[in-house]
């Protein structure tokens, strides 16, 4: 079976520490210290955090037991986060001719012919681009090159942070594919590995098995992964599509309880975020969940769909508690609380009349959120918010008030 070999050339670019690394955009004073980002976990950190051994998903506690003093926390910002993406995105759509976004700190790019038209070698080319990024974006990244995308994806493990690393010839990758395990491989998952633990241990094992073993196994996810690695260019990057939910959730494993106040709290916490998010893609919605889950790791949702889609957060708020007040069992001990919202439409402006009194307060409504968005963003996420609806901390709010 024959196949034709690819001439394209193919980038794949990277942040380094993505989150970390808007942290320290957003505070420069950061820069050269240990910064982790997460909450009951860490899901990013700076390089010199992981010089001391600390790695994602390491559990908070862990890291602080693990890090000196002098290490800064933060809790994620997803919003803030979504924008240095999307200036990012918008430089590498300005500057390639297609750009395809992974996630939201990386993306592929065909740069097939841009080296030469800038009168550059293809090393000076990436490299000129490497520094443009940092000095535009602010943001350092690692960039690989290959003539397919999932060879590009896989040499991300070489050369970080900063690092640029250019495919030469077959037999360099033939080497390098002997020393990289198979699960480096993107979309090989564990059930795929489980399968070939046995015969298949490193990326040029996989290569070996063949077409046509691969096709039988894993079908066409896998076949598409063959090529790519045998220089064949077939993996088409799925596109990004809006989200069917928005969640926010919190776990207190350590202070698992059933005590009904500080689940209430917790679970408001939680709304306050989801709410901010929503109004930031300004959507309306028509269905709220709430998960509960027990000591026992048992998620309990309960959702209520709406007549009609809203924006008003009192609504969407009164859902909320009421489907908590009815669904709370004082025998049950808790681990976490979360609420999701979903089926969002884009809000859409109503025409009304001076009578229309319905609609003018939810025009209303919309008009100070939006303020209030706007103020965020130019003074930083969560300065203005709503006032919790009900008392803690000395803090007593009979209504929905901005502090």
């Amino acid at each position: 079976m024959r196949f034709k070999t690819s001439q394209k050339i193919y980038i794949h670019v990277d942040c380094d520490c993505f989150f970390a690394s808007c942290e320290v955009l957003r505070n420069p004073e950061l820069k050269g210290k240990k910064v982790c980002v997460g909450g009951e976990i860490i899901i990013a950190c700076t390089y010199e955090a992981k010089a001391l051994w600390i790695k994602t998903w390491t559990p908070i506690w862990e890291a602080r037991s693990l890090l000196w003093p002098d290490t800064h926390y933060f809790m994620p910002d997803h919003n803030y986060y979504t924008e240095i993406s999307d200036k990012l995105m918008k430089y590498l759509a300005y500057n390639t001719p297609k750009v395809e976004p992974f996630s939201i700190d990386e993306a592929f790019c065909d740069i097939t012919w841009l080296p030469e038209m800038n009168k550059m070698n293809l090393e000076q080319y990436i490299k000129n681009l490497q520094r443009d990024i940092f000095k535009k974006v602010w943001i350092p990244v690692s960039i690989w090159v290959a003539n397919t995308r999932i060879k590009a994806k896989i040499y991300s493990k070489i050369n970080k942070p900063y690092g640029v690393y250019i495919w030469y010839t077959q037999d360099q990758a033939k080497e390098l594919f002997k020393r990289l395990p198979l699960k480096d491989i993107p979309y090989i998952w564990k059930s795929y590995q489980e399968r070939f633990k046995y015969g298949c241990q490193s990326i040029y094992d996989f290569i070996s098995l063949g077409f046509r073993s691969i096709q039988k196994d894993i079908w066409k996810t896998g076949t598409d992964l063959w090529l790519e690695l045998c220089w064949v260019s077939a993996f088409r990057v799925r596109k990004w599509r809006e989200p069917k939910s928005i969640s926010r959730s919190r776990s207190f494993n350590k202070s698992m309880t059933s005590d009904y106040e500080y689940l209430k709290v917790q679970l408001i916490n939680n709304f306050e975020r989801v709410f901010e998010e929503v109004t930031m893609k300004n959507y309306e919605v028509r269905q709220v969940t709430l998960m509960l889950r027990t000591k026992e790791f048992t998620t309990l949702t309960y959702d209520l769909t709406l007549s009609e889609h809203t924006n008003i957060r009192n609504n969407l708020f009164s859902v909320m508690l009421d489907l908590f007040h009815r669904n709370y069992n004082e025998n049950i001990t808790y681990r976490s609380t979360g609420i999701v919202l979903s089926k969002f439409r884009s809000y859409l402006p109503r025409q009304m009349t001076l009578f229309d009194r319905p609609i003018r307060s939810k025009d209303n409504h919309y008009q100070l959120t939006q303020a209030m968005n706007l103020i965020n963003k130019k003074y930083g996420k969560h300065k203005v918010t709503f006032g919790l609806s009900m008392q803690w901390d000395g803090f007593d709010a009979k209504h929905s008030i901005v502090k």
